[in-house]
């Protein structure tokens, strides 16, 4: 499953219409942290991260439904991705269009020209 029909189910779909993640229940957040590892220990830098670093399951947020201004950050950066800053993969967000997306849902302007170019 992308990210995008996860976020905003119904997207790809030619009939019918875009639909609101909903939260998840208690068993569907046990289901998933069942069928994956319950969390992830870094084995090497990574970024920031050093070796042996612990992540939980983020798994127990699905709890809480999406804000409007989430939802909309979360469509600036599939819109930004795809349409003002294309580069491939497409379904995979980079970071250069997170803070911009950010911005913009938040209430924020920008040059989207220099956004473009760096």
């Amino acid at each position: 499953m992308s990210w995008e029909n996860y976020l905003f189910h119904g997207l790809g779909a030619k009939t019918g219409t875009m639909s609101r993640l909903a939260p998840s229940t208690d068993a569907e957040i046990k289901e998933r942290i069942d069928a994956s590892a319950s969390s992830y220990t870094t084995e090497s830098n990574e970024d920031t991260f050093k070796p042996d670093m612990v992540f939980k399951s983020f798994h127990h947020h699905a709890r809480i439904p999406i804000s409007d201004r989430a939802l909309l950050a979360r469509f600036l950066m599939f819109w930004l991705k795809r349409y003002v800053m294309p580069t491939l993969p497409y379904k995979v967000i980079i970071a250069d269009v997170a803070y911009p997306a950010i911005l913009l849902a938040c209430g924020g302007t920008l040059s989207m020209l220099s956004a473009m170019v760096g």
